[in-house]
C-alpha cells in the first residue's frame, strides 16, 4: 500500500502501464519461482482472508456517497482507525503518481492492526491484519453516482514491492525517505533510506510533510529545486495551512510523533509476520521429514524457528537499536497523543506502554505497545511462549523493573 509511506503494490496489476518497465518486472516475477509463502502450508494468495475488510464486504454496510471525506471518515470508523493518526507524504512513491503533488499529498492513517492510504481524487488503499495470513491488501473504489463501493483484494501484483528484503521477505509494510524534486519525483540517484527505529532523524522524512518540532534536523517539508541538494534542517510547523489546502484532508497536520510511531510499528509488524510464516513452514517440513518428532521438541526445526524469531522480535520490542533523540527531543500534537493512548491497555495506576517520553527516546517504557496487536496475539503458541520467556529474562534486572511491572499487569501469560 505504501512504499515511502507504505506504497501499495496492487496498482501494478490495476495500472500496469503506469511506469515504463513495470509490466516487464511483473512478468519476470510471475515466471520466477514462487515465493515460499505462496507454497504449502501458507498459500497466501489462494487462501481466503477472514480480516475486518473481508467481513465488511460480506455485511450490508452502506458507505456514504458524495463528499469524499465523508466516505473516508466512515471507512476509518469501520476499521477502528482515528483520523488523528494522519500523516502526509508528497513524493510520487505510490502508483497513483498522477494524483500526488506537493499540493495534493497522500494521507496515511493507521492503528496497530490496519493502514489506510488515500489521495484526494483517488482510490483508497488498505492493508489489514489477518490472523492466519498477516497483512492483506485491498483497493477500494468509493461510491460514485449509481456505482456502489467496490472492494478488491490485491494478491500477487501487490507483493512486487511489499514482499521483498525491505519487508523481511514476507507480505509487509515499510517507510522510506527520499530526496524529491520540484515535481515530487524521487531522485533515486541520491539514494533512499529504509526508516526504522535505528535511523537518525537527519535521514528521515524526505518526501514527507512534518508538523510538530524536533531538536534534531530532518529532511521533511522540502524538496530539491534545480537539482540542488537538501540539507537536514529543523522545522516547527503547527499545521500545514500555508503549505496545502488542508480542507481536503481530515486534519491539517502530519504529526511528527505519529510518523515515528508508524515507522516503529511497520518494523515490528514485519518481524511478527516473518515469525508466523517461518514457524508454519518449519512445522510443515518437520511433519514431512520427521513425523514422529514432537512439535517444539528440543533441537527440532520448530523449536529453532521459534527461538530465532523470539530473539529478533524481543530486540525490536525493547527498542534495542533505537537512535537517541538529541537536545529537547521532539514534540507532536495532543490530538495524536490521545489516540495513541488507545493502542494499549492502561494499568490500575495509569501506566501504559504508549506513554511518551519524547526526549532521548520516543516512549517512556522501552517495550513496544505492539505486544497487544492482533499480529502478536495470533503468533503460533510456541513462538509467543519463546518471546515472553525472553522478555522476562531481558526485563529481569532493576533497570527494567517498571517495564516488567506494566507487562506483568497487562500481558496475558507474562
Amino acid at each position: 500500500m505504501m512504499n515511502l509511506g507504505i506504497q501499495m503494490k496492487q496498482y501494478s496489476r490495476l495500472v500496469p502501464c503506469l511506469w515504463c518497465g513495470i509490466s516487464v518486472f511483473l512478468t519476470t516475477r510471475l515466471n520466477a519461482t514462487p515465493d515460499y509463502f505462496e507454497l504449502p502450508p501458507i498459500r497466501y494468495s489462494e487462501t481466503a482472508s477472514e480480516d475486518t475488510v473481508a467481513e465488511l464486504m460480506k455485511s450490508d454496510w452502506t458507505a456514504p456517497s458524495g463528499e469524499p471525506k465523508a466516505f473516508l471518515r466512515a471507512l476509518l470508523h469501520q476499521l477502528g482507525i482515528s483520523e488523528e493518526s494522519q500523516v502526509l507524504v508528497f513524493s510520487k512513491t505510490s502508483l497513483q503518481t498522477g494524483l500526488i503533488t506537493q499540493k495534493n499529498p497522500r494521507a496515511i492513517y493507521f492503528s496497530p492492526d490496519a493502514y489506510v492510504g488515500w489521495i484526494p481524487g483517488g482510490k483508497v488503499e488498505i492493508i489489514i491484519e489477518d490472523e492466519k495470513l498477516g497483512p492483506v491488501f485491498y483497493i477500494v473504489s468509493p461510491p460514485y453516482g449509481d456505482q456502489k463501493t467496490k472492494f478488491v483484494r490485491a494478491t500477487d501484483s501487490c507483493l512486487v514491492c511489499h514482499a521483498t528484503s525491505r519487508t523481511e521477505s514476507v507480505p509487509g509494510v515499510f517507510i522510506r525517505s527520499v530526496i524529491p524534486d520540484e515535481n515530487a519525483h524521487a531522485r533515486l540517484s541520491e539514494g533512499t533510506t529504509l526508516v526504522t527505529d535505528a535511523t537518525p532523524l537527519k535521514d528521515r522524512w524526505g518526501g514527507w510533510y512534518v508538523t510538530g518540532s524536533s531538536d534534531d534536523p530532518h529532511l521533511g517539508n522540502r524538496w530539491s529545486v534545480d537539482e540542488s541538494p537538501i540539507e537536514p534542517a529543523r522545522s516547527n510547523l503547527k499545521n500545514l495551512n500555508q503549505q496545502i489546502d488542508t480542507s481536503k484532508y481530515l486534519t491539517p497536520r502530519s504529526d511528527i510523533v505519529a510518523l515515528m510511531v508508524l515507522e516503529h510499528q511497520c518494523q515490528i509488524h514485519n518481524l511478527l509476520t516473518k515469525a508466523k510464516y517461518g514457524f508454519r513452514r518449519a512445522e510443515h517440513f518437520q511433519k514431512s521429514i520427521n513425523p514422529d518428532q514432537q512439535i517444539g521438541a528440543e533441537g527440532s526445526m520448530t523449536r529453532k524457528s521459534a527461538e530465532q524469531s523470539a530473539q529478533e522480535i524481543v530486540c525490536a520490542l525493547l527498542f534495542e537499536n533505537e537512535v537517541e533523540l538529541g537536545g529537547d527531543g521532539v514534540e507532536g500534537s495532543e490530538e495524536f497523543t490521545k489516540v495513541l493512548r488507545t493502542f494499549a491497555p492502561v494499568t490500575r495506576t495509569g501506566k501504559s506502554l504508549t506513554d511518551l517520553r519524547l526526549f532521548q527516546r520516543l516512549f517512556r517504557y522501552k517495550c513496544s505497545y505492539m505486544i497487544y496487536s492482533k499480529a502478536f496475539k495470533s503468533l503460533p503458541p510456541l513462538v509467543k511462549e519463546a518471546v515472553l520467556k525472553r522478555l522476562r529474562e531481558k526485563t529481569g534486572d532493576r533497570k527494567s523493573e517498571r517495564v516488567r511491572a506494566v507487562l506483568a499487569e497487562t500481558v496475558s501469560g507474562f
